[in-house]
């Protein structure tokens, strides 16, 4: 009798489903990644807020608070360190009365764009506010929190947008020529039904756009003009109070406040001309506007420009200190009169009506009103290079660039040799200089090459 038995199973008819399920697994994870890096790399959708609008102004509310708060620790230790305790009246003034001047232009700002602003001009025309919520702004004003007044515009008008609100701003009743002006202006053919005037969300979208950049000039004027001296103050503190503390083999508890303040101020001055560029982007159509990971390897390549320029400017101030501030008062008149011939003389009309919130030929101060703001612009380039709106904005960068590395070399050279010694705190100033001086090289050459908004466009704009 014959019994037939099924042949056993083979290692390859099990293998066979295995690799079927490891190769469609690696598929699944290989789309999973390439998905991630496309909405990492791929711009923002024009005109269009977003979740990566909110995530901006969020980060850039707690950058705000974590800078402000730590100043502020630095400060109170000082006053009760000896060591320091001379330097505690200079970081107080340094915080504050910058922060006085940016809230004094964003007061401004607020009250030109509701009375001052035009339709058909650079800026549109916001609507008319309650007495309360003015005296809601000069409070907020007096309490120097413009950034965050200017954030909580962005997101309003950002989620207004996207809703089409029918919490439209009242008006005075307007006769139909005045609603087809008005809609002319807004951008539609024919107007709308006058019942859906000012509630659909092209009109909340401009309003957003104009806030992003309010807030955007708002945030970089905040942290070039006053966490800029402030870092090179406290830098030169230390450079100082090192030495002594190397000698004891012990660093201070205000060091440790101090080298928080100086980290935070670095991250917020990068992110906010990061921040800045995305908003002229978004307000200019023909240019592409920013990614995640653009903002992010721009915010990088800003660091580490900035880092090593503001670290030259207070190691050589610790050793000439009056050559330091003709140098850097040159400088800035140098580059506050490019900046005003820029604006006056070769504007690029495009770059123009992104960079800037507000109407240059209105207002009732009309170039005096360019000359504070070129002043304000011409502080920003002492420690990196911003496009105002000029032609040839490359040219004009690689010039800036070279300029600036000369004269970084020069600063850092001439302190070295009036160091005696060859102790640490002496020698890895040079290391950090030149470490960043490629890094900056290295995160430039991605951002253009990589995640460059008009990097596979017909280049309309220089």
């Amino acid at each position: 009798m014959r019994v037939s038995l099924s042949p056993e199973p083979s290692v390859q008819q099990f293998s066979l489903p295995l690799v079927t399920m490891h190769s469609e697994a690696y598929n699944v994870i290989k789309d999973d990644i390439n998905k991630g890096f496309k909405t990492l790399t791929q711009p923002m959708e024009i005109s269009k807020f977003g979740v990566f609008d909110v995530l901006t102004a969020l980060v850039g509310v707690g950058m705000f608070y974590f800078d402000v708060i730590s100043d502020i620790l630095v400060a109170y230790y000082m006053y009760d360190d000896e060591a320091t305790h001379e330097w505690f009246l200079a970081t107080v003034l340094l915080l504050v009365i910058p922060l006085i001047v940016v809230n004094g232009f964003s007061l401004y700002w607020y009250w030109f764009d509701e009375r001052v602003c035009e339709h058909d001009g650079m800026c549109p025309r916001t609507p008319k506010v309650p007495v309360a919520l003015w005296f809601f702004r000069i409070l907020g004003h007096l309490m120097l929190h413009a950034s965050i007044l200017r954030t909580i515009d962005l997101l309003y008008y950002g989620i207004k947008s996207i809703k089409g609100s029918s919490l439209a701003p009242k008006e005075e009743p307007q006769t139909e020529d005045q609603y087809k002006t008005e809609d002319a202006a807004n951008g539609y053919a024919d107007p709308p039904p006058a019942h859906n005037h000012r509630h659909d969300g092209l009109y909340y979208q401009k309003l957003w756009i104009h806030a992003e950049r309010d807030a955007a000039n708002v945030d970089l004027m905040s942290s070039l003009v006053q966490d800029a001296p402030q870092l090179i103050l406290q830098i030169y503190i230390m450079a100082n109070t090192i030495p002594e503390q190397s000698l004891q083999g012990e660093i201070s508890t205000t060091m440790m406040m101090q080298l928080l303040s100086v980290g935070a101020s670095l991250v917020a001055m990068a992110f906010s001309v990061g921040s800045f560029t995305k908003a002229t982007r978004l307000a200019e159509p023909s240019m592409g506007n920013l990614s995640a990971a653009g903002l992010m390897v721009l915010s990088l390549a800003h660091f580490c420009c900035i880092g090593p320029q503001v670290l030259c400017f207070s190691l050589f101030a610790t050793k000439y200190l009056v050559i330091f501030f003709i140098v850097v008062s040159c400088h800035w008149l140098a580059a506050s009169i490019l900046i005003l011939f820029t604006l006056i003389c070769c504007p690029n009309p495009i770059r123009m009506n992104a960079t800037f919130t507000h109407d240059m030929r209105q207002g009732p101060c009309h170039r005096i009103d360019d000359v504070f703001f070129s002043a304000v612009f011409g502080l920003i380039l002492l420690y990196t290079f911003v496009d105002v709106g000029g032609k040839k904005p490359k040219i004009q960068g690689a010039i800036y660039h070279f300029l600036r590395i000369v004269e970084e070399c020069c600063m850092i050279a001439f302190w070295y040799l009036q160091t005696e010694g060859h102790f640490w705190y002496q020698w890895l100033p040079l290391v950090i200089v030149s470490t960043f001086f490629l890094l900056s090289i290295a995160f430039s050459a991605i951002f253009f090459y990589c995640v460059h908004p008009d990097r596979k466009r017909t280049p309309s704009v220089a």
